[in-house]
């Protein structure tokens, strides 16, 4: 079973949950309201059983994404990574097929399960699964194109949590696109593939020969979308409305969240730059490891810190994830 764990990078699931969550408070609270009520009534509108479905059908996307990768990559893995499982033998080849195509179909029922009207939950995860499936078999080995592609799974992925909000959001959403700037909506999937086009493109020096310049950019973008984090925060639209308050408990929460804000942009830019300037001195694909493994924990405080700015609770709940995450990686560690 710790193989199959390992198989599926299970402990990425809980930065699966974080962008969900991120990703569903950022678009209810864009611009205004703090009643959590209004988000709870949205995502029960079609019912428990359509929430469960979708949570469900994001996370076989992920483990759908994670197997299938592993298993484009088995040869290659057999000469770098041969103690993980596919290549030291301990999963065979067949069973992880199977396993991979049970996923794939699972996501796609489970979408489909959710939205029984218009199927528009079906056709999103199609549009998931279609491009982690270019990204694993076709594009994974082009320079800057595999990126862009790992980029917009991650996109896509948040504009497909939305559903949970219902399919007003993700119509929103994608009629936005046009003019994204002027959407709420999409401000945290944009964020978010910025901050993944930036951390695989950086991965990609791990396995082949690059210049610094484009580690200076992959650092770049995960640092621009720090920045952008930061900057919603500042304009975030609670402040003035609990600065305002006559009474002190809003403002003290105003000040908390505020102080909280500062808190994980100040971690996350530490955690990340310090592997990054490392890297980027020595000019060594050995160096350049340390920051993606710094990168990818860094998702759920690039989440909390989106979350917050919309909501000044929204980044808590994000960081009561960050201990399920580091048991996980501790316990179920990948070879």
């Amino acid at each position: 079973m710790l193989d199959w764990l390992k198989l599926v990078r299970v402990t990425g699931l809980v930065t699966i949950i974080s962008n969900i969550i991120a990703a569903v408070v950022t678009a209810v609270y864009a611009s205004e309201g703090l009643d959590l009520k209004v988000l709870l009534k949205a995502m029960y509108q079609g019912g428990t059983m359509r929430v469960v479905w979708l949570l469900t059908a994001s996370c076989l996307l992920y483990t759908t994404g994670m197997i299938w990768n592993d298993l484009a990559d088995v040869e290659r893995d057999r000469v770098l990574h041969p103690r993980r499982p596919l290549p030291s033998g301990r999963i065979g080849l067949g069973s992880a097929y199977a396993v991979g195509v049970l996923l794939a179909v699972g996501a796609l029922l489970c979408a489909a399960f959710a939205d029984l009207k218009d199927f528009l939950a079906f056709y999103a995860a199609g549009v998931v699964l279609s491009l982690i499936f270019l990204y694993n078999f076709a594009t994974k080995d082009l320079p800057w194109l595999g990126s862009l592609n790992m980029a917009a799974v991650r996109f896509s992925h948040a504009l497909f949590a939305l559903l949970l909000l219902g399919t007003d959001y993700l119509r929103m959403a994608v009629l936005s696109l046009s003019f994204p700037w002027r959407s709420g909506v999409l401000a945290y999937p944009i964020i978010l593939g910025c901050y993944v086009l930036g951390l695989t493109l950086v991965s990609e020096l791990e396995s082949r020969a690059g210049r610094r310049i484009e580690l200076l950019i992959g650092g770049g973008l995960m640092f621009g979308s720090i920045s952008a984090s930061c900057w919603m925060i500042i304009k975030a639209h609670w402040i003035p409305q609990l600065s305002e308050s006559e009474t002190a408990l809003p403002k003290l929460g105003m000040c908390l969240s505020l102080g909280l804000g500062a808190v994980l942009a100040l971690w996350l830019l530490r955690t990340i730059s310090v592997p990054w300037l490392a890297a980027l001195k020595s000019g060594s694909a050995q160096k350049v490891g340390p920051v993606v493994g710094a990168a990818l924990g860094g998702m759920l405080l690039l989440d909390a810190l989106v979350a917050t700015s919309a909501h000044p609770a929204g980044g808590i709940a994000i960081l009561l994830l960050l201990p399920f995450f580091m048991l996980g990686r501790r316990v179920v560690r990948m070879d």
